[in-house]
Parts: C-alpha cells; structure tokens; sequence
C-alpha cells in the first residue's frame, strides 16, 4: 500500500501481492522514470490532505486484513484538494516487472534502494512520481 501527498494532491494505491494479477509499486512507477524528489518543508502540504490520504489507507489495510470489499488494488486514486474532485487511474500487472514478473526478484538491492529501504527516514522528504 503507498499513499502520498504534496501541496494540494495526493493519491493512494494497494499492491496486493497475495493475488497473481496484482501490479507492484515497480508496475505503476518502473526504475528509469523520471522521478522528482521534492521536500514537502520546501513544497508544503495541505494538513488536511495527509489525513484524508492517511484514513482511505486505514481503511485499505482494514478491508484487506479483514478480507472484505474491493482494495484498490490495480488502482491509483487521485485527490485534488483544490476542487475535491477524485480521478481514478487503472493500471496492470507489467509482465516484464522486475521484481514481481516471472525474471523478478521482490528483495533486488536495486530495487529497495530504489525505494527508500537503505535511505535515512526524514519527516521533511517526500518521494514522489
């Protein structure tokens, strides 16, 4: 599960991998991708947003542990704290991934570093896409 907000936008997504047509982080954003690292101390963050982003990812985890409803699954979902207004993008699995493709490897060093497992944690940096 990722959720994320910057300014006025924020967006959340669920990679079930318990499920074999479920995408990764890695489908939606692959390595090579320009990706724009901005610090929120420096963009801000509308206060409210982080809590919204933060209760729908709750409420993710809750059906997912529960076994209920439909996760977000293949979906990313987008807010636009400005107007309110959600937009739905539906992405797949990449067949090529790699890390959660039948060539993937989930624990590549690359792939964590990537995603911030070997980074110091900062409250003030925001890894977006």
């Amino acid at each position: 599960m990722s959720g994320a907000a910057i300014r006025f936008d924020g967006q959340i997504s669920v990679y079930d991998l318990r499920r074999d047509d479920s995408p990764c982080y890695h489908c939606l954003f692959p390595e090579g991708e320009d990706v724009e690292e901005v610090r929120c101390a420096v963009m801000g963050v509308f206060a409210p947003l982080t809590g919204i982003i933060g209760t729908m990812q709750a409420a993710e985890a809750l059906k997912l542990a529960a076994g209920i409803g439909e996760a977000l699954t293949g979906r990313l979902l987008l807010l636009d704290a400005l107007t309110m207004e959600w937009r739905t993008v539906r992405f797949k699995k990449d067949d090529d991934c790699a890390v959660c493709g039948p060539k993937g490897n989930v624990r590549s060093g690359e792939y964590l570093r990537q995603a911030g497992a070997d980074r110091e944690s900062s409250s003030a940096a925001c890894r977006l896409a």
